[in-house]
Order: C-alpha cells, then structure tokens, then sequence
C-alpha cells in the first residue's frame, strides 16, 4: 500500500495523474475534435466525388487514393501537431496550462497520445470509412456507365482499395523498400510538435521556415564540405555511398559502410527522429515559465 502511494505521488510520472489529464483534456476538446473529423471526412469525401466527376475512365485509382492519403495526412496531422501546445501562445493561458497539477512528462505524453497515436488511428479510419463505399461507387460507375476506356476497346480494370501497408510496386522505391513517407510523416509531425513548443505563436509557418533552413544547411554541408574533400570525380551516391562518375558506368567504383554499420545508421535516420524530437520538446516544455 505505501509502494503504491509513493508511485501515485511520483513527481515526475503517475498514471492515475496522467489519466486526468488525458480526461480533463477530452471534456475540454470532445466538441472540437468532433468537429474536426467531420471536417476531415467531408474534405476526403467531397475530393473523391470531384474526381469521379472529373475522370471518368480511371476513378479513384490507386495512386490517386495513395497521392489522397499522404497528402492529407501530411498537411492534416502537420497542422494539427503545430497547434497541441497552443495554450503557450498566450499569457493568460500559460498560466493555466502552466498551473495544471501534472507533471511535464504527462504533459507530454498527453499530447504524444491526442497529436501522434490517436489522430493517426483517427485519420486511418475516416480516410477507409470515406474511401470504401467511393471506390464501391467508382467500380459501379464503371460497369454501368462505361467498361472500357473512351473511343477504345481496352477494359477500365477494377478499382482497389488502397492499402497503406502494401508495398505497391507503382510507388517510389524508397516508399516502396522502408514505408519511406509513412515514417516521413512521424518525423515531419514530431518536428511540428516540436515547433509548437518553441514557436507559440506562427507556429505552423515558422517550423515550415526552420524545417527548410535546416535541409538547405545540410545540402550546403553535403555538398560544398563533404564533396569538396572527396578525390576528383567522386560524389555523393545514396546516404552513405560514395561512387567515381570519371567512368563511363556509375557503378565501376562504389565505396559503402560496412553492411552491419550502413544498415544500423539507415535504421537510426529512419526511426529516432520522433523520439529525439519528443525529448528535446519535454525539455523545453520544462523550461516554460510565464
């Protein structure tokens, strides 16, 4: 009984304190989050009866479904992770924020849970609940009004559903080897949440900003450092390769990482983004003060 009493009285994380919070910023929210996802599912919707209107002999393919779901989770879910710590943009609502008896930690991780894992789960769902019963709609479309392709003899093939963890041999080999935009997106949102910690206010423009600077410093770092120091002839070829183009063939000379070391740094770049992003917003979110 004491253990638990000292675990419930933790400072720095206690699950029954994180809860009320997570409670406490439902009942807060419910009503917009609510409206939000209708929003959600009558963009998603409206957006495939305009391309049913507008193409008549491929609607709703594949790669159009794909291009939908990427392009809305990344401009949706940016958006919303910039405003999860809105409440810092002001005064008077950082002394409120600020004043909640829960620690950084729950903090945190009650933005984590809302901004990444259940806007994720939330977004999946009303993109298949909205994107179901259209493709059904573009297939009957397509029997009934016009089974081959205007002034042509060649069938308009059934229409899929798009499933986001299929490797589609259509898409770009990167998505296609390492789900290359699905963990895109976490780190492009990890890097917004992190933006709404630092930028109160603009949040959303100004990670834009910082995101970009940072890529054109790392393009100036790769080329005009890295490059400049490597023999005549030798560029940059993937992350970690380095290939002679002095040759006819491009691949008469490729210098790699060892297997095990190119395969851990891939690993790395691919998944720590969001929890490097996660750690840096908690110790920025502790040095908030009004």
């Amino acid at each position: 009984m004491q253990f638990l009493k000292r675990v419930m009285m933790n400072p720095i994380f206690s699950f029954s304190r994180w809860w009320m919070l997570v409670t406490r910023h439902w009942g807060e929210n419910r009503k917009r989050y609510g409206l939000a996802m209708l929003a959600m599912g009558g963009l998603l919707a409206g957006w495939d009866s305009f391309m049913l209107a507008m193409d008549k002999n491929g609607p709703l393919n594949l790669f159009m479904q794909y291009s939908s779901f990427y392009i809305g989770l990344y401009f949706v879910g940016c958006l919303y992770a910039s405003t999860i710590f809105s409440e810092l943009s002001s005064k008077s609502q950082s002394i409120t924020y600020l004043s909640v008896p829960a620690s950084h930690l729950e903090k945190l991780l009650c933005a984590i849970l809302f901004g990444v894992v259940l806007f994720f789960i939330v977004y999946v769902l009303i993109f298949y609940m909205v994107e179901i019963p259209m493709v059904s709609l573009a297939n009957r479309i397509i029997t009934e009004e016009h089974q081959t392709f205007g002034g042509t003899t060649v069938p308009i093939g059934h229409v899929e559903v798009f499933n986001m963890m299929a490797l589609n041999p259509w898409a770009p080999i990167g998505d296609r080897k390492y789900h290359i935009l699905l963990l895109g997106y976490f780190a492009a949102q990890s890097a917004f949440l992190l933006g709404s910690v630092y930028f109160p206010r603009y949040s959303f423009i100004k990670t834009i900003v910082a995101i970009v600077s940072l890529a054109l410093l790392v393009n100036v770092f790769m080329t005009k450092v890295v490059e400049a120091h490597l023999p005549d002839g030798w560029k940059t070829y993937g992350l970690f390769q380095w290939n002679n183009y002095t040759y006819s063939s491009p691949h008469l000379e490729l210098v790699t990482l060892p297997g095990w070391v190119e395969d851990s740094l891939l690993m790395l770049v691919r998944f720590s983004v969001p929890p490097v992003c996660w750690v840096i917003a908690y110790f920025r979110l502790k040095e908030k003060e009004v």
